[in-house]
């Protein structure tokens, strides 16, 4: 803006010690000039976003007729204006009428400079200038509207980035300690009623409930940091533990495998998952753990003998199996949260590897969950039981 707008105080002074016209005639001239100048200044200091779109627009579309008057009734020289009154436009103008308005500055600044003088091949000269610095200044502006929508666009995909992080670290805490809460629930409750008579007994579940919660603070630290992935076979002991101590019978049945990390981490937080709902929901006396593996694809499948509709129990629910280990385990176990946070954050798990989840009551009765995700490569043998 101030290296243009030096070309614009030449022609005033030109103007202001031109001689050979009457007074009047003279003077009105460089007011006129100034006053072009004036607009191009105001339009520069007042700004194209500052000011406003209109307020811009009516700022460079009084430069136009100041243009044509000095153009017309002085000189034909002063055609050179329309260059700056193109410029800006094309940057003040709406998308889609920046050519046009600079192709119609152009067609006025030939037509002035013929009435003027009649100097067709100045007036020619002029246009073309006119609408190549129109056409040049379009072209930046439209390079500077792709920037700002790109810095949009980033700033949008950072919020995304920082959003999906922020449902991972949920998610991940989620799974983790509603798993390990209730082993830690189960196995404090069940010392607190062993410690009269078997207190042998109750040191033990006591011991266990240290390890369970050094474990689980160990699991949220890694969480925060972002490390941690879950291991096929971890998640299977720990769910042998919960289940057991819950005092339902447990059986597992599969092959090890071994898959990509990122495979692993989905089965092993279904089975988290799947172990963690059949304590907490569905009064089942039995579970079994499958674990499948393929050429195409592997999966887990958790399915118990309980109610088989998923829905969550009162926290006295247990009581009613009558008095006792199993009542009292089952009764904190049912005391949680619901299931819907870990379901919908095990689907999330799956879809993200394109993997498929399954989810309901099972056919003989009882609940089933089943995750199946592909795989590149996935190699084991025996059994694990």
């Amino acid at each position: 803006m101030a290296i243009w707008t030096a070309f614009l105080i030449i022609p005033i002074v030109n103007a202001v010690t031109r001689s050979g016209q009457t007074t009047a005639a003279h003077w009105l001239v460089v007011a006129a000039a100034v006053a072009f100048s004036g607009t191009y200044l105001g339009w520069g200091i007042l700004g194209w976003e500052a000011g406003g779109r209109a307020a811009a627009i009516g700022i460079s579309a009084m430069q136009v007729p100041i243009a044509i008057a000095l153009t017309v009734f002085d000189q034909s020289g002063w055609g050179y204006l329309f260059c700056y009154s193109a410029a800006c436009l094309a940057v003040t103008m709406p998308t889609r009428l920046r050519f046009p308005a600079v192709l119609a500055c152009a067609a006025i600044c030939f037509g002035s400079v013929a009435a003027g003088d009649g100097d067709v091949t100045t007036g020619l000269s002029l246009a073309l200038s006119t609408a190549g610095v129109g056409a040049l200044m379009t072209m930046i502006r439209t390079l500077h509207d792709r920037n700002g929508e790109l810095r949009e666009a980033r700033a949008a995909l950072a919020n995304v980035a920082v959003a999906a992080e922020r449902e991972r670290f949920a998610r991940d805490l989620h799974d983790l300690l509603g798993h390990s809460l209730s082993v830690i629930a189960i196995k404090a409750e069940l010392a607190g009623r062993l410690l009269p008579t078997s207190p042998d007994r109750a040191a033990s579940e006591v011991a266990d409930l240290e390890t369970v919660a050094r474990q689980a603070l160990g699991e949220v630290r890694d969480a925060v940091s972002g490390y941690r992935q879950p291991t096929l076979a971890g998640e299977l002991e720990g769910a042998r533990v919960a289940l057991t101590a819950a005092g339902i019978e447990a059986s597992f049945a599969g092959d090890p495998v071994s898959l990509e990390p990122a495979v692993e981490a989905v089965l092993a937080w279904t089975v988290r998952e799947g172990a963690t709902n059949v304590i907490r929901h569905s009064r089942a006396t039995r579970c079994s753990v499958i674990v499948r593996s393929g050429v195409d694809d592997a999966g887990v499948e958790v399915v118990d003998d309980g109610v088989g509709d998923g829905v969550e129990l009162r926290a006295d629910a247990g009581l009613h199996d009558g008095d006792g280990e199993v009542a009292v385990a089952r009764a904190v176990a049912a005391n949680g949260s619901g299931i819907g946070n870990g379901l919908a954050g095990l689907r999330e798990r799956a879809a993200s590897l394109r993997g498929r989840i399954e989810a309901g009551a099972a056919p003989g009765g009882g609940y089933r969950l089943a995750v199946s995700v592909p795989v590149g490569t996935a190699v084991g043998g025996g059994d694990q039981r």
